[in-house]
Formats: structure tokens, sequence, C-alpha cells
């Protein structure tokens, strides 16, 4: 199912095909498409992730189930029983836009660590099993390369904690900080205050911090492990030699 804001597509929704017959429902939550947020695994996307809350106006919905093609119009209204200026509408639709884009590159910066710890991981294990004690110095620096990406990863999303029950980090991270900011965008009934764009600003300015320690990794420290690296050679073939009865 496809939902038009005009002539534009904003969301994309899938399911599989029935396997019986049947009445089926579709479920939209009015809002747009959005972006993937920061994760320490990386996960195979099958559905759109949602985004933020459409304005009130006339959509279209097109269904399409094999060669056949089927549409409706949906309207979508403020609620009634409050009173929600259109100014308040516009400001909360654009600051989400905003937070939702601050997300998504927090979340490419994240991907990028943690495919990049992965690979030092493997690496390492590799180093390990050929030769441990002749890869000694490589397999520290792998070691110490990925501690260095946790601490980077703890910028954006909190370090990771693996105690029982209701705890806390002292630290406020970005997404902690866009979390906030989003809560206070979506909430208030007359448009942004000075609140609200305070912390969309401290969201920003956490989130550039972020990215300019991420930077500064992958421009050197990482480039200087992968150069490294890369000289090692660690083909399964190893060296032959002729066998002889004398």
């Amino acid at each position: 199912m496809k939902i038009y804001d005009g002539s534009r597509i904003i969301r994309t929704l899938k399911r599989k095909i029935p396997d019986s017959t049947g009445i089926y429902n579709w479920r939209w939550y009015m809002n747009e498409a959005g972006g993937d947020r920061p994760s320490r695994t990386i996960k195979k996307r099958i559905n759109e992730p949602g985004g933020v809350q459409v304005k009130p106006g006339t959509y279209r919905a097109e269904l399409l189930y094999l060669e056949q093609t089927t549409s409706t119009v949906i309207k979508v209204e403020s609620d009634p029983r409050l009173a929600i200026s259109q100014k308040a509408i516009d400001e909360s639709y654009a600051s989400g836009k905003e937070i939702q884009k601050m997300t998504k590159i927090a979340a490419d910066a994240v991907k990028q660590l943690v495919e990049s710890k992965t690979t030092a991981q493997e690496f390492k294990k590799k180093m390990k099993k050929e030769d441990a004690k002749k890869y000694k110095t490589e397999i520290k620096a792998s070691g110490k390369i990925v501690k260095k990406i946790d601490s980077i990863v703890a910028f954006y999303i909190g370090k990771e904690d693996k105690r029982q029950g209701i705890t806390r980090n002292p630290e406020v991270n970005v997404m902690q900080r866009i979390r906030t900011a989003r809560g206070y965008s979506n909430s208030r009934p007359n448009g942004l205050t000075v609140t609200e764009r305070q912390l969309i600003k401290q969201s920003k300015d956490a989130l550039s911090k972020a990215l300019q320690n991420t930077n500064t990794f992958f421009n050197q420290e990482w480039a200087e492990y992968r150069s490294k690296i890369e000289k090692i050679d660690l083909s399964p073939f190893k060296e032959t030699k002729d066998f002889t009865i004398d």
C-alpha cells in the first residue's frame, strides 16, 4: 500500500499475500516514512520505518495486489476537542522533519562504526587463529580500536549496560537529547517555544560534536589501523615443500 500526498509518495506499507480468502485490514498510523535509528547491531530491515505525523489534509491510499490496483481518499483532521493552530501544526511538522534528519545521520554514523568494529573483531579472530604470537602487536591494536569504537558509539546511544534491574547512566547522550526534543516539540498546541528551540539546538550541538569525534577517528586512528592490517597476508594457502625419500 502506498500513501500519497498529492503526487508525492510519503509512506509504503508491505505485507505478505494472504494464504486464504477472507477480510483483511491495513493500519496506517497517519505518518510519513522515517529513517533508521542508531543501534549496536546491524539488522536487515524488511519494513519501512515510520516517521513524522502528517499534517491535517487529504491523502490517497493506493493498494496494489498482483496486477490489481485500487485507491481511496483518506481525510486526516485534527482532534476537534483541541484548538491547535496552523502555526503549531507547521512548526511541529518542520521540527519533526529536522529531528528525523538528525536521527538518520546519527544512525548512519553509528552503523559505520559498528561495521568497522565487526571488521576489526574478525581480523583479530583470524590473526589469533593463524599465529597469535606472530601477530601479537596487531591483535593488541585490534582490541584497542574496538574499545575506541565502543567509546565513540557511547556518545550517540550511551554505554552498554549489562546490569539487571532499573539502571541509569548519568551521562546524557545524543539520542537522549533528540528524544527529549522530539517529545517536547510534539506536545505544544500553540507552536514551538524557547524551550523546544533550545532543546533542538542542544541536540544539534551534541550531534555535531559526536560527528566531529567520529570523523577524526576515521581519518586518523582508523586510517592508521587499516593501513597496518592491510599489509598482513592472511591467505588460506600455506607454503608448500617438496618431499623426497632421501
